[in-house]
């Protein structure tokens, strides 16, 4: 098949029909204002290796993991979204969910306020930081990514309070 003959829209519905495109939901909204301007990316799809939860450190097949949609590592295959199984996963989520609810938050703080960790000017979205049961303070994302390495689960940063 010679791609020079077919237009972008063409390229890309075939991919669709051979169920070749990840089911990143930003497909169809891509698919839907289909220009020549539409850059594809390229992977194996998920690992086909045991993979590590860095929570209960149990290897498991790759299905047990969520993976980003749009993101490949440097072997082609699409890259975890985090590090934990989806067992470890819900038990976070609850127990995050949990602590965030019942915590006393003060408002969220308004876009270009300062981080109080880094002092910077933020104007994304804020992220609700805890530890454990304890909430500590609203963060902006920079800091947010930076309190944990979650390939490791080792804290970073010295957590305030």
């Amino acid at each position: 098949m010679c791609i020079s003959n077919y237009s972008t829209e063409e390229l890309l519905l075939e991919l669709k029909n051979r169920n070749l495109l990840t089911n990143s939901k930003s497909n169809d909204l891509v698919l839907n204002n289909c220009t020549d301007n539409v850059k594809v990316i390229l992977s194996y799809g998920e690992p086909n290796e045991q993979l590590k939860c860095r929570e209960c450190r149990e290897s498991k097949d790759s299905k047990h993991f969520a993976f980003y949609q749009a993101r490949v590592d440097a072997k082609g295959y699409l890259m975890r979204s985090n590090a934990l199984c989806d067992v470890c996963s819900k038990i976070s989520n609850e127990q995050r969910k949990k602590v965030l609810d019942s915590a006393d938050i003060p408002d969220k703080p308004k876009s270009g306020e300062t981080c109080p960790n880094c002092l910077r000017e933020w104007s994304g979205n804020w992220h609700r930081h805890h530890v454990g049961d304890d909430f500590i303070a609203y963060i902006c994302g920079h800091c947010n990514m930076s309190f944990s390495d979650q390939r490791t689960g080792l804290n970073l940063i010295n957590e305030k309070k």
